[in-house]
């Protein structure tokens, strides 16, 4: 997975929370650890590759989960998703 998403959340509850619903629904997430240079708030993230965010930011709306930030990871490169969440 060279290329994936890593969603990011102000606390573990709502990581862990995020993670029983996607996986209630069939969506393929992995709990990864957060890296610290993108944000020190909660030390895991979901790791998830491009066939599946759409379904997880409908999750995420969906059940209202508190989200931090989503990002795009690609190699090397580390960008911030912008998108209408919470």
């Amino acid at each position: 997975m060279d290329k994936f998403y890593l969603v990011t959340f102000q606390n573990t509850h709502e990581a862990i929370k995020a993670e029983r619903e996607a996986l209630k629904k069939n969506v393929r997430v992995i709990v990864v650890p957060t890296p610290t240079h993108i944000t020190k708030s909660c030390g895991i993230s979901l790791k998830t590759d491009e066939k599946n965010i759409k379904s997880i930011i409908k999750l995420i709306e969906l059940q209202n989960i508190n989200v931090k930030k989503i990002y795009l990871v690609d190699g090397e490169s580390i960008n911030p998703m912008t998108i209408g969440l919470n």
